[in-house]
């Protein structure tokens, strides 16, 4: 037993000593993080939709508070929205770098149930996201949004969708301006 008790104090010096030459860093946010920093600010929004398997035409308005997470790796979207037709809808959005896929991440649920994921692209002020959603008849459709003018107090979002990946349809369109809070 005391033969026991003597390895257990080796083995835990051992730990211990080896332990205190490294010391952890916690990652740091590199420069695909940064390029989500055009998101973040207190934003308007409004836009509109022409008729489409996901919905009717109709217009909307509303605001998006988008800040950081914790550690600046990801930005979180609050979103919400007035439409002329299916009326209020809230949506929390996360956008985040994956460094080990090397691609963007939108995640994105709202009050009606819906969600996605997005596997995205930054290039120069333009964010480009593809995924899969369903129509209202459960069509399974290609979605591509891009997200113009990152860095700047201005963003276009324009929505198209695809049955192949090759012909594409727009049918949303929105303007999303940069505000000072108060």
């Amino acid at each position: 037993m005391r033969y026991i008790s003597i390895l257990m104090l080796i083995l835990a010096a051992t730990c211990l000593a080896l332990g205190q030459g490294t010391s952890a860093q916690p990652p740091k946010p590199g420069p695909e993080h940064q390029k989500l920093a055009g998101l973040v600010g207190n934003w308007t929004t409004e836009g509109e939709a022409t008729e489409s398997p996901f919905g009717p035409m109709e217009k909307w308005s509303g605001k998006i508070t988008s800040e950081w997470f914790s550690g600046n790796f990801a930005v979180v979207r609050h979103v919400d929205e007035k439409y002329s037709v299916s009326g209020e809808d809230r949506t929390l959005e996360v956008v985040a770098y994956d460094g080990m896929a090397k691609t963007y991440t939108w995640y994105a649920v709202d009050s009606r149930g819906w969600t996605s994921l997005a596997k995205a692209s930054i290039s120069g002020d333009v964010l480009t996201a593809v995924w899969e959603g369903q129509s209202a008849k459960g069509r399974t459709y290609k979605i591509r949004g891009t997200l113009k003018g990152l860095g700047s107090d201005r963003l276009t979002y324009i929505q198209d969708y695809s049955e192949d990946g090759a012909v594409w349809k727009t049918y949303q369109r929105s303007t999303d301006i940069r505000y000072k809070s108060k």
